[in-house]
């Protein structure tokens, strides 16, 4: 409780920043629902993630650096659909059809990748790694794609950029952010091709961020 409370402020200081720097260059970016959209559901997502530090290094040498690539990507991107927001200053952004199926995107998204870190637990680790006694779970989401929590915050980041309408970001996110999941990928499953007993075969029948077709 305590740790989701500490991740709950994190975010909240997060917020309070970006805000201050939106009313300081553009105010009526703060009376945007959209904004608000946004902000909402990306608290929870940092609330439902295991604990980090912005400026960690990585914990386990299999990790990389992914997990700080993954956060600053992240980061980066989101930071850049605000500036794009900012540079076009829409008089308003219509509570539309688009609106409300972005955000249902970015809440199925979220509550994709929260089932993917509740069904794994404690083997749900921040950086690349394998706990002692780890076993191979495919239900739920895991019966379809290997990475299903990668595969939600996909699908939250790059849904906020459309939810904002910020349409370069939007096409930043879904590059930079899959990049940056497929390198992870590469990592994680090197490891877990290693300790893992049949994860070779699960390979085999799923797919990585998407489900197999064939």
């Amino acid at each position: 409780m305590v740790g989701i409370f500490r991740k709950a402020l994190q975010a909240v200081a997060i917020w309070v920043a970006v805000l201050l720097v939106l009313s300081a260059v553009w105010r009526p970016a703060l009376y945007l629902p959209q904004l608000w959209m946004v902000a909402i559901v990306s608290l929870f997502v940092n609330m439902l993630q295991p604990s980090y530090r912005p400026l960690e290094r990585s914990r386990t040498p299999e990790d990389r650096g992914t997990a700080a690539q993954i956060l600053w990507t992240v980061y980066c991107t989101q930071a850049a659909a605000l500036v794009e927001l900012v540079w076009r200053r829409p008089v308003a952004l219509p509570l539309d059809l688009l609106t409300w199926c972005a955000w249902l995107a970015m809440l199925g998204g979220l509550t994709l990748r929260t089932s993917a870190v509740m069904l794994l637990g404690p083997w749900f680790t921040w950086n690349v790694s394998v706990q002692d006694g780890q076993a191979l779970v495919s239900r739920g989401p895991y019966r379809y794609i290997r990475h299903p929590s990668y595969t939600g915050a996909l699908i939250v980041f790059v849904a906020s950029c459309v939810l904002l309408r910020s349409w370069v970001a939007a096409v930043l996110a879904i590059a930079a952010l899959t990049l940056t999941f497929v390198r992870r990928i590469r990592y994680e499953e090197a490891l877990l091709l290693r300790t893992i007993p049949g994860y070779f075969a699960y390979v085999s029948r799923t797919g990585g961020l998407l489900p197999r077709i064939l």
